[in-house]
């Protein structure tokens, strides 16, 4: 591994997996801001302890395609 990289170990475990498409930065943020306001509270899963994960398929000055991927129990 090169040395300007950290390596962060996460345990196994299940994941929710949010996409967002569209606008950057705006969609993104109103992705996230969501699984606070409607997907936690109306589902029985709650975070566990571990990194909170952006993955960018795609991204742009303007647009993104990308995945919030949140570790839960």
């Amino acid at each position: 591994m090169p040395d300007d990289l950290d390596l962060i170990r996460v345990e196994a475990g299940q994941w929710a997996v949010f996409a967002a498409k569209g606008a950057f930065p705006d969609e993104l943020q109103r992705v996230w801001a969501a699984t606070a306001t409607d997907w936690f509270p109306s589902n029985p899963w709650r975070l566990r302890p571990g990194p909170t994960i952006l993955r960018y398929l795609e991204l742009t000055e303007s647009h993104a395609n990308c995945e919030l991927w949140m570790p839960i129990e």
